[in-house]
């Protein structure tokens, strides 16, 4: 099983995660999560049990993540993922009725987000793919 990968990024004015994963050759499934808000909006979920034998089994996994990873981010910033619209919907809803709350209510507030640059698609990958390659030096 290997390290998964997560990344914020802010589309729309809205700060989005996604986490990808390793199900290990238990489970050999590559499984990428998109949420807002801290609920799941959408995913994806790829089999390599067909290739559970291949030579360099870790590098092929691995690449396989990255290009999932950052292939969910070039979908959903393009409009082509399914989203589980009603927990989106939910969750903007229960934003609006927060933001629209009398003044004297307490409301405990969220963990703090670090701040978050709206980017392009661009950057986003860019910045990711640069996060991975300061991992990789470090293990060397």
């Amino acid at each position: 099983m290997l390290t998964g990968y997560n990344t914020d990024f802010k589309f729309q004015g809205k700060i989005y995660h996604i986490q990808t994963e390793d199900g290990g050759l238990g489970s050999p499934n590559i499984t990428s999560l998109l949420y807002y808000g801290g609920a799941i909006i959408g995913s994806k979920k790829t089999s390599y049990a067909d290739i559970v034998k291949a030579d360099c089994l870790d590098e092929v996994v691995r690449e396989l993540m990255m290009e999932q990873h950052k292939q969910v981010i070039r979908d959903f910033m393009q409009g082509k993922i399914d989203l589980q619209k009603q927990e989106h919907d939910a969750l903007e809803a229960k934003t609006a009725l927060a933001a629209a709350a009398p003044a004297a209510k307490v409301v405990t507030p969220p963990p703090p987000v670090k701040d978050v640059k709206e980017k392009s698609l661009d950057e986003v990958i860019l910045d990711f793919l640069a996060q991975e390659e300061k991992a990789r030096s470090r293990k060397t």
